[in-house]
């Protein structure tokens, strides 16, 4: 299966470079894991790609997924049992209140 990630942060840059490598880090160590758990899975979408809003937070180090978006409920059982800690819990009006400021981590 294909992922697609949309990365939304939630606050602004942090001034200290550390703790953006830090995010930049952990966000690439989710998406391996996400794409590696899910390589073998069939959707039941004919695309077969699934995809998944990731959002970098304002304070702490954990990068988040959002599942809602997500229709397939076997899907969203896999990530919230594999991922238990990285599932957002947040409204959608935050992440569209900071849609503008999309991640790009190079």
């Amino acid at each position: 299966m294909e992922v697609k990630f949309d990365l939304v942060r939630i606050g602004n840059v942090r001034k200290n470079k550390v703790s953006e490598t830090i995010l930049k880090d952990n966000t690439a160590l989710l998406k391996l894991s996400i794409r590696s758990l899910l390589k073998d899975i069939k959707s039941i979408h004919k695309n077969n790609r699934v995809d998944m809003i990731m959002i970098v937070p304002a304070k702490g180090y954990v990068i988040k997924i959002r599942t809602q978006e997500i229709k397939d409920i076997n899907l969203r059982k896999i990530l919230s049992d594999n991922f238990p800690n990285n599932i957002y819990k947040g409204s959608l009006d935050t992440i569209l209140d900071n849609s503008d400021k999309r991640v790009i981590f190079r």
